[in-house]
């Protein structure tokens, strides 16, 4: 079971004057990270306007357990964020579209009247860095436009080529706006030109109370749209479908958020509850240690499943962190790997003065996997003041 990572990674602007170049390793210091990532990361400013980011996320990349590079970028942009960009191997988004590792190069340019400009182009990233991959290549745009200070609309086109034979083309329109100042609404529709048909269509609408935040969601997802795995319930819950419902965040305490999402999931022509309750605690102010629980209700057809979840991430004396995420599914229908699935992941981090070291475990079963255990560790170093 492959485990692919999207990063969005957002850049401070640029300051007037140079500043001493910060280099930075970390590895699994948080759940929310896909799992069996190492990070190095070096950031700095180039000079006056210009600011600089190389990013390095390793990990296991196939059922061998050879790791590979999965994102090495370098990031600039102008001090008004007017003109930016990217250079090496990362994911790119571009609105309703979906996402692609590449190795090449992307740019945004911000126009006047409000007008945004995004594209990209370079080589689809396949399994293992030598694997030959001559004519294959992939290049995409979009254009938006901020409509006042309520919302934007944007267009995209992409188009991906296999050894020059067209693999993929789609092009997606996106739009969102607030409608006062507790609602907004957005939408967004990929249309595949290669396979003609619609790819992926959502749109949601939310409210914000003082203490509840209320949303209601519809989307339609085709096979082409389906989510990277971060995780043994996307991997079981990510499936091709139309999806609706409504979702309430509750500020239970000023600590304690409460989550409901309630809503169905329609494959063919059945239809089964799609229905998750979590809640996260935060044990300090700043959030550094919290935990979160979650029940899950999934499915469809004969995959119908009920999942639990717990992690927890607390900060411990001496500069060490542990962090640890618990996975557990049982099928209504055993297709041959048995009815019960667990998903673990356990780390413990160090951070101390410019030193940083890590090592963690990650262990599953699953219906594409009987059973796979992987061990990661990581020291670095980072140079220079923050």
């Amino acid at each position: 079971m492959r485990r692919w990572p999207v990063a969005v990674v957002a850049l401070a602007s640029g300051r007037a004057a140079a500043d001493p170049l910060q280099l930075r390793a970390d590895a699994l210091a948080t759940t929310a990270a896909p799992a069996g990532l190492v990070t190095l990361e070096a950031i700095g400013d180039a000079g006056p306007g210009l600011s600089a980011e190389a990013v390095v996320w390793t990990g296991s990349a196939s059922d061998q357990g050879r790791t590979d590079v999965l994102v090495m970028a370098l990031r600039a942009r102008t001090a008004g964020g007017r003109l930016a960009g990217r250079l090496g191997r990362f994911v790119e988004t571009l609105g309703a579209l979906r996402p692609i590792q590449i190795d090449g190069a992307a740019a945004r340019a911000r126009a006047p009247l409000g007008i945004d400009v995004e594209a990209y182009a370079g080589v689809p990233v396949t399994d293992g860095l030598a694997t030959p991959r001559a004519w294959d290549w992939a290049a995409g745009g979009r254009i938006a436009r901020t409509i006042g200070e309520v919302g934007s609309i944007g267009v995209a086109y992409a188009q991906q080529r296999d050894d020059g034979r067209l693999a993929s083309e789609e092009l997606g329109v996106d739009a969102g706006a607030a409608l006062s100042q507790r609602d907004d609404a957005s939408a967004k529709l990929a249309y595949d030109l290669a396979n003609p048909g619609i790819a992926e269509v959502s749109v949601s609408a939310s409210h914000r109370g003082r203490a509840v935040r209320t949303e209601l969601y519809l989307s339609d997802r085709a096979a082409s749209h389906l989510l990277p795995a971060t995780s043994l319930f996307t991997v079981l819950g990510d499936v091709p479908a139309q999806h609706g419902g409504a979702v309430a965040t509750w500020r239970a305490a000023p600590r304690l958020d409460v989550i409901a999402d309630l809503g169905a999931r329609r494959v063919d022509r059945e239809i089964d509850p799609a229905i998750a309750l979590r809640a996260r605690l935060r044990l300090d102010d700043l959030g550094t240690s919290s935990l979160t629980a979650e029940l899950r209700r999934d499915g469809a057809g004969t995959d119908t499943w009920t999942g639990a979840r717990g992690a927890a991430r607390i900060a411990l004396p001496c500069s060490l962190a542990v962090t640890t995420e618990l996975e557990l599914v049982i099928a209504d229908h055993d297709r041959g790997l048995g009815r019960v699935w667990p998903w673990g992941l356990a780390a413990l981090a160090w951070d101390r003065g410019g030193w940083q070291a890590a090592i963690a475990v990650e262990g599953s079963a699953s219906p594409e996997d009987r059973r796979r255990v992987d061990v990661l560790g990581q020291l670095g170093r980072r140079w220079g003041t923050p």
